[in-house]
């Protein structure tokens, strides 16, 4: 049994990776300032994030607190005293960090810097799973990439994943840390409350309001359901071999934005479409390789579009997010 600290465990992707630990039978602490990240409206309907954990949340220990607030961080982690360390506490989407670059700043690499200074000094061996981003490479160099290729970002948010990337290496080559990356790209699933893509879609959609597209609906994405995302990184935080190691945790396969429309319309036939400029900050991207992930964690993927978008609009069809 691990003891296991996940930051921003009360979120999206970080609530389905508390679940994995959960059922392994790991000792679980969710540290998670419930700050949610949303564009200000005031007919909205504000989520409570913990639906997320409903279903277990009698087996985790919460935890709220920031991770730049370094003294308090220092405490938590000295009362844990965890094994393991899934950092995914950040400000989540690229268009936020670009109005808001100062707290981009903060919560990607501050709060990163936080946590290996404090990690560096404890007695006790711990892992370090940075949460990094596809965002990283750019407009990509060909259909796919794999983890060594060139990372050129355009915009603040991957810039600052990438900081955070280049942090924790010099940090684990510098201190002897345990320190592993993982880069996701285009999660998508239940309980999304951050209106990526395939939510507004899916929400437009039930609502029976037309889909606003960026672009001509070429562009391709990797798109990755949500659980899969989770095995993938609970994987990268528990696997011997993943020390010191950069994956890419996607499905591994792109598609472009019309195909996942038409799976779509397949469920809501009556849905509609407007194409909009694409905004000059979104890179060319494709399919990231999972090649890695496969062979050194075991990493298989189950959702194509053809599973998880139907899946997702069941669940939007019945909860509020």
């Amino acid at each position: 049994m691990a003891r296991v600290l996940i930051t921003g465990g009360a979120g999206f992707v970080g609530s389905r990776v508390a679940r994995k630990f959960v059922e392994r039978g790991d000792e679980v602490f969710v540290f998670d300032t419930f700050k949610q990240y949303l564009l200000p409206d005031p007919t909205a309907e504000q989520p409570n994030l913990l639906i997320r954990l409903k279903d277990f949340i009698d087996s985790i220990e919460l935890i709220q607190g920031d991770t730049l607030e370094k003294d308090h961080l220092r405490r938590t982690l000295t009362k844990v005293e965890p094994d393991i360390v899934v950092h995914m506490a950040a400000l989540p989407l690229a268009f936020m960090a670009i109005e808001h670059s100062e707290d981009a700043f903060r919560s990607i690499l501050g709060s990163t810097v936080n946590f290996l200074e404090i990690i560096r000094d404890m007695a006790r061996p711990c892992r370090l799973v940075y949460t990094s981003s596809s965002m990283v490479y750019g407009d990509f160099a060909g259909d796919s990439v794999t983890e060594d290729a060139d990372t050129d970002p355009k915009e603040i948010y991957g810039s600052f994943k990438l900081s955070g990337e280049v942090v924790c290496r010099g940090y684990m080559k510098c201190y002897d840390l345990d320190v592993t990356i993982v880069r996701p790209s285009a999660v998508y699933g239940p309980y999304d409350a951050n209106q990526r893509v395939l939510q507004k879609f899916i929400g437009r959609a039930l609502r029976g309001e037309p889909l606003k597209v960026d672009g001509d609906g070429s562009m391709r994405l990797d798109f990755t359901y949500v659980d899969d995302a989770a095995q993938a990184i609970f994987l990268a935080a528990t696997h011997a071999k993943a020390r010191g190691e950069t994956f890419n945790v996607t499905r591994g396969r792109s598609r472009s934005l019309k195909e996942a429309i038409d799976i779509i319309q397949e469920k809501l036939p009556d849905l509609s479409v407007e194409y909009v400029p694409k905004p000059s900050y979104i890179p060319k991207r494709g399919t990231l390789d999972i090649t890695k992930a496969r062979t050194l964690l075991g990493f298989e993927p189950k959702y194509d579009l053809e599973q998880g978008i139907p899946e997702y609009i069941e669940h939007l069809r019945t909860h509020p997010i």
